[in-house]
């Protein structure tokens, strides 16, 4: 698959599978677009045009040594569609990546057909306790510095209930060390991982989410509540996004595509079909 360079600045790698409506899946914090491979590329592109890419910093796109912004990255997938001349595209964002679809439903709403935010939230401004300052929270900071980069990473993925359940990860720990092995390989690494961290730290939209003027689809898992507590986050997307639907995975925490992938990706063809046009 081709990497472009982009007006932005960015040498950007991308991948478009299959026909019809378009949809950008955007991952989570440092992740390449290699995790989509995993349980959503092949059975979604049966019946859409799917696009995923590296954001910049990631996988096999550039990693320029300089600040990174939400913005910055919204503008990258916007140039993106202009190279691949697409319109309007539905945008789905997981974390951080919901974030930069947002930066481009607030900025350009022409160009986004509909949204689809899981586990993820407008901005500090939502947010309780330690996470509520601008800046690397303390807890990431505390696991940086005692397990390492790396043993931060495997403990996120295979060891801590971030992206599993603590049951599925006792009955499919082949499963969780898939994600975990997908995640290594293309994952941001430092600096570019905390170039990333502090974009989506700094980035706020929070007082502007009553703007939002496209069809969203707010999603989290019930048990998504430990660091950053991004159902307290989809609580306020839900109620400040006009018209914003909710839907709420009962017991699934952060990883809920690679845990529940035939239940997700049901009901995000489902969402993407029944806004297309």
């Amino acid at each position: 698959m081709p990497t472009v360079s982009l007006p932005t600045g960015i040498d950007l790698y991308y991948e478009s599978h299959g026909a019809g409506e378009p949809l950008v899946l955007l991952p989570s914090t440092a992740f390449a677009s290699d995790v989509w491979h995993l349980e959503q590329v092949e059975p979604l592109a049966a019946r859409l045009n799917l696009i995923v890419l590296d954001v910049r910093g990631t996988g096999r796109s550039s990693r320029p040594d300089r600040v990174y912004t939400i913005e910055q990255m919204a503008a990258d997938v916007l140039a993106l569609l202009d190279h691949l001349g697409v319109p309007a595209a539905h945008v789905l964002g997981h974390s951080m990546g919901g974030r930069i679809a947002l930066q481009m439903a607030l900025d350009h709403p022409g160009r986004v057909k509909s949204l689809i935010l899981a586990a993820t939230g407008s901005g500090i401004a939502t947010r309780a306790g330690e996470q509520c300052v601008v800046g690397l929270s303390h807890g990431l900071v505390m696991s940086l510095l005692e397990r390492g980069f790396d043993g931060h990473l495997r403990h996120e993925i295979m060891e801590a209930s971030t992206y599993f359940t603590p049951a599925f990860r006792e009955q499919h720990p082949d499963r969780v060390r898939a994600l975990y092995e997908v995640v290594a390989r293309g994952v941001a690494r430092p600096p570019e991982y905390l170039r990333l961290v502090a974009a989506r730290q700094a980035w706020e939209a929070t007082h502007r989410l009553g703007d939002v003027a496209v069809p969203t689809l707010v999603v989290v898992g019930s048990a998504d509540t430990g660091g950053s507590n991004h159902v307290q986050q989809a609580e306020v997307l839900a109620v400040r996004i006009p018209n914003a639907v909710y839907k709420v995975l009962p017991g699934q925490t952060h990883g809920f595509f690679w845990e529940q992938p035939a239940e997700t990706n049901a009901w995000i063809l489902d969402w993407v079909l029944g806004h297309a046009g």
